[in-house]
């Protein structure tokens, strides 16, 4: 889900260490990742041994396709709110010279928004699409609790990626956008001219973060490919590569527990949040 240019050789090395564990767990699993066009292929095909994919996959676009395995920990950037590790959030982001923007860090509110999104009612906003959780109905899930008379933000303009949202917001083809913890800190690093010019005034409510996954015809190898997991991130975790790429543990996950990203998907659906 993070595989941008600038890191793919870092992610080849976690793979690496994964490859191994599987391996010595007896899951035949290829030498090299497969990085194709459309990820929606990748996930759909029931040959895939191992994926990572969006926490709203599990329980709505890919449910039946996959089987949950567990969450990979990022490091969240400094200077945010605590989080349990394995989840995340998303940063609400405008451009720093936004006259709507509050004058107190994360104005707009932290898990819900605040009567200072007032300001941005009508604005224009920036999402990845509308099967992501981080980037979209995080945001209509932030304000479920202003008055839905009338939409709270203009038209939303959709972009394919984070990284995407963000160079939008800078360059001014959008006011306001939701980019997931981890996506926002690459975006800092590899991206750094357009997020300088962004400012986080918001943070959503966490979620379980994005997870790995096995097809529904593989599911046999779950158990070993989580203890696989759990190996190699303990071995990579030491490594310069899980310094850049800010990986800092691993954890079991069950499909239970992505039942509040449907919850609350299910809840933004419900209102007309958005143009």
């Amino acid at each position: 889900m993070y595989d941008w240019p600038e890191v793919q050789s870092d992610v080849d090395e976690l793979w690496r260490h994964i490859n191994r564990a599987a391996t010595a767990q007896g899951v035949d699993t290829p030498g090299e990742l497969v990085r194709p066009a459309e990820l929606v292929t990748l996930w759909r095909d029931p040959k895939m041994i191992l994926g990572q994919v969006c926490s709203l996959n599990p329980v709505r676009d890919g449910l039946g396709e996959t089987e949950v395995i567990g969450t990979i920990a990022y490091e969240p950037p400094p200077g945010l709110p605590p989080m349990d590790a394995g989840t995340y959030a998303s940063v609400i982001v405008c451009r720093a010279d936004d006259e709507r923007r509050p004058a107190d860090p994360f104005g707009l509110g932290v898990g819900r928004a605040s009567d200072a999104i007032e300001a941005f009612r009508g604005a224009s906003v920036a999402a990845n699409g509308t099967d992501s959780q981080s980037g979209y109905w995080s945001l209509g899930h932030f304000v479920r609790e202003i008055d839905d008379t009338t939409p709270v933000f203009g038209a939303v303009r959709f972009t394919g990626a984070h990284r995407t949202s963000v160079t939008d917001v800078a360059a001014g083809r959008c006011d306001i956008a939701a980019i997931d913890l981890h996506s926002w800190r690459l975006a800092c690093e590899y991206e750094s001219a357009a997020a300088s010019q962004l400012a986080i005034v918001g943070v959503t409510d966490p979620t379980p973060g994005v997870v790995c996954v096995v097809s529904w015809e593989l599911a046999q190898h779950r158990a070993a490919l989580d203890a696989a997991l759990n190996e190699a991130v303990s071995d990579f975790v030491t490594t310069d590569s899980a310094k850049r790429l800010h990986i800092v543990g691993y954890s079991s996950r069950h499909l239970d527990e992505f039942d509040v990203v449907a919850d609350r998907v299910e809840d933004a659906a419900r209102r007309r949040w958005h143009e």
